[in-house]
């Protein structure tokens, strides 16, 4: 038997869930490939140094608190996308470059876009032959990291993802459309078991969330649409425990039974099935794993920069709505669920014809197909 190709896959979990989801579906179908040894490392805990790392903690806080700090680090990323690169650079060249003498990888695989070219640039000083995959994460806003002409492969989940990306100098012919990936525990329960439509006999069921961080105005859309609507409401506050205490006592005790509010879960495709209609801010691992299970999306906002794109694409193709601030979002409701829930159900069919069970898969092929021949 030929002696195994490896892909040393590098993402991370300091900047949010996104990209570490992104990573655990390709890893989905990795394992399945006995072609295939994948070394999977964070980039930040593994490749640059404690201060740097501190940086990517500051995400959760950052996006929470002080939104207008992540758009100029989003704008400053932009414009200066070569000195960003070079630091970069800097600080993760050393072990980089003992990690690649260590695991001599075939292909690295980037879901990050500040281990991309940053780390390009590393090879070539270096002498390294070395092919470089990039997955990006994000749908519309593609920051210029992502797209390096140097890159074997380009891998977009839109067509606006491609345009932007062209714009940046990437050939076309290395550029992949695939779609946006997604774990297999959700496109897994999604062919397994058709969703049903909304039942008018009790109350809708909303689940509310906002990233695996919990930021966002959780308890000022919850109480809008508590007080002027009879739904039910799951509310999910990702890690921020802080948030979820405040929650708990802000609404059990005037809502009682028809509010839950849990912190993190792991069964999260569980709660999506379970509801008519999911609320969150446009982040695109959450409303494209909505899509795939098939529950009708109202978004509340985006990050400034890297979402700023996505409440504008998911009424584009009828994924579902956007709510221009929290005292709209009551009416919203009101409005899916008027005339027997026919717009519930013309954003379902369109969630069905948009939606790909096996864009992972495809990556993790391309990329696989990529180490071979080497």
């Amino acid at each position: 038997m030929s002696e195994k190709k490896k892909i040393l896959l590098i993402t991370t979990a300091h900047t949010g869930c996104g990209h570490k989801s992104i990573s655990d579906s390709l890893m989905d179908w990795f394992v399945e490939m006995p072609q295939i040894e994948v070394k999977q490392v964070d980039g930040f805990e593994d490749l640059v140094g404690k201060s740097v790392t501190a940086l990517g903690d500051s995400y959760g806080v950052v996006t929470r608190h002080a939104k207008f700090l992540w758009k100029m680090t989003w704008d400053f990323g932009t414009r200066f996308n070569e000195t960003y690169c070079s630091l970069m650079s800097t600080w993760a060249e050393k072990r980089f470059i003992d990690m690649v003498a260590r695991e001599r990888p075939d292909v690295v695989l980037t879901t990050h876009p500040m281990f991309n070219s940053s780390l390009i640039t590393v090879c070539e000083e270096h002498g390294l032959d070395l092919p470089f995959v990039s997955v990006q994460a994000d749908p519309v806003s593609v920051h210029p990291s992502w797209c390096d002409p140097r890159s074997a492969l380009t891998v977009c989940a839109t067509d606006e993802a491609v345009e932007r990306t062209l714009s940046y100098g990437v050939p076309r012919e290395r550029i992949l459309k695939v779609g946006f990936p997604t774990r297999r525990r959700f496109t897994d329960m999604a062919q397994r078991v058709e969703k049903p439509a909304y039942d008018f006999s009790r109350p809708a069921r909303c689940l509310l969330m906002s990233g695996g961080e919990g930021s966002g105005m959780l308890g000022s859309y919850a109480r809008e649409l508590m007080n002027k609507t009879d739904v039910n409401l799951t509310i999910i506050c990702g890690r921020n425990r802080q948030l979820k205490k405040r929650l708990e006592s802000l609404l059990k005790p005037k809502y009682g039974e028809r509010v839950r509010i849990l912190g993190f879960v792991t069964d999260i495709e569980n709660q999506m099935y379970e509801s008519d209609i999911m609320i969150t801010r446009g982040s695109p691992n959450s409303f494209f794993e909505a899509v795939v299970m098939n529950v009708p999306l109202i978004i509340t906002g985006a990050l400034p920069g890297q979402e700023q794109g996505n409440p504008e694409f998911v009424e584009r193709y009828g994924l579902g709505v956007a709510s221009h601030g929290v005292k709209s979002l009551p009416g919203i409701v009101k409005r899916l669920l008027e005339n027997d829930g026919a717009e519930l159900t013309r954003i379902r069919e369109a969630q069905q014809k948009y939606r790909r069970f096996d864009n992972a898969k495809r990556i993790a092929e391309a990329a696989r197909d990529l180490a071979l021949q080497r």
